[in-house]
């Protein structure tokens, strides 16, 4: 049961994935974009936590902790390029 509802939330965190992709490519703005890119991490933490749940498999925890200050760093330093012009004093 509890693989069934993993597959089902794969499945709509892919849809969700998509979605942070066309606006991406398509966003109006640099910071829809930046928040697009903040959602598209999300959902890939996501997907790799639902995927350990569908393997029985505890070593995606290392990914999940990667991505999440990855995708951290990431818009603190795009932030401050939007506010500042440069990213890094």
């Amino acid at each position: 049961m509890i693989v069934a509802v993993a597959n089902v939330c794969s499945f709509i965190l892919g849809v969700s994935a998509l979605a942070a992709l066309y606006r991406i490519v398509f966003g109006p703005s640099v910071a829809d974009r930046v928040a697009a890119t903040d959602l598209l991490t999300t959902c890939v933490m996501a997907i790799a936590v639902t995927a350990g749940i569908t393997h029985a498999d505890r070593n995606h925890i290392d990914l999940v902790v990667a991505l999440g200050v990855l995708g951290f760093f990431g818009t603190v330093a795009l932030a401050k390029y939007l506010r500042a012009g440069r990213a890094i004093d």
